[in-house]
């Protein structure tokens, strides 16, 4: 019967319906392959359901075991709502602070504020998530996230940090000075990357014709542009001394966002989280200025 399950039942139905196959949910949940083929057999004689068919090798929640993972959705949503209510609650800088950001931005701008917030609070234990994909901040992938965005998510809320202007750069040995210059060797985002304004940009203005290299990476075109002849369109915020890198065109005003410190409502009064969001947003002030 379900009154017999427990937490870790709803969570193994829950992820094989997310990842359609044994092998993914036990990655998902830390476990070996034969122990979610257990733990499914167990929670099926529990129910005395057949909760998944197995089709085209994937793993389909059966009508009973799609009632199993609305109520573990709505478990888990309870779950993670308690686990921010108590985060929030604590009232001193210590315990984990979980922060996730782009590479160009752990690389260009937060990598340093970071360090010294860590060495002002040394009992944070600081985690940092160099990523270019959304992390979920709902399920508490991470307590922070970094983004350049032009408006956050309706369920997070945050602070405008930094304007961020792009340009086009290319080596500071280049010989070249203006980017209309038709000999340019570009690097142009490529479909992984995700950037539609980008590729508009590059399509209005009869680039994508040009000797092209294609990446997924702004941190990768950085380095490109630095140790090679060619041109990428990058963060304004790169250009600093010593940078390498030379800006050959106007600021590009349809390209220019703001980079956001975002955080789910429920930890909105997390000392921690509040703290290092202020800290983040005086350093690239004093640094604008």
């Amino acid at each position: 019967m379900i009154e017999n399950l427990k937490w870790d039942d709803f969570k193994v139905v829950l992820a094989i319906a997310e990842e359609k196959a044994l092998t993914q949910a036990a990655s998902k949940l830390h476990v070996s392959q034969a122990t979610i083929y257990r733990r499914v057999a167990d929670i099926e004689g529990k129910c005395g359901l057949k909760l998944f068919n197995r089709e085209d090798n994937a793993y389909l929640p059966t009508l009973a075991g799609l009632e199993l993972v609305r109520s573990a959705k709505e478990i888990e949503k309870q779950v993670l709502y308690a686990q921010r209510k108590l985060y929030s609650a604590k009232e001193t800088l210590s315990g984990n602070l979980t922060i996730t950001t782009t590479d160009t931005l752990m690389y260009g701008l937060l990598g340093n504020i970071i360090h010294d917030f860590n060495c002002q609070y040394k009992e944070l234990n600081i985690s940092v998530i160099v990523s270019n994909k959304l992390m979920s901040l709902e399920a508490r992938d991470a307590d922070i996230a970094f983004r350049p965005v032009v408006s956050p998510n309706e369920t997070l809320i945050g602070k405008k940090i930094l304007p961020i202007d792009q340009a086009v750069y290319v080596s500071h040995k280049s010989k070249h000075t203006d980017w209309l210059e038709s000999d340019i060797a570009w690097i142009a985002p490529n479909t992984e990357m995700q950037y539609p304004l980008l590729n508009e940009w590059f399509s209005k203005n009869n680039l994508l014709n040009n000797r092209l290299l294609k990446s997924n990476s702004i941190l990768m075109d950085y380095f490109m542009v630095v140790n090679y002849d060619y041109a990428a369109v990058l963060p304004t915020y790169l250009e600093k001394e010593g940078a390498g890198i030379k800006r050959i065109s106007p600021i590009i005003p349809e390209l220019s966002t703001t980079m956001w410190g975002l955080m789910h409502t429920d930890l909105r009064t997390s000392q921690t989280v509040t703290e290092f969001l202020n800290y983040v947003r005086a350093c690239c002030k004093d640094r604008a200025e």
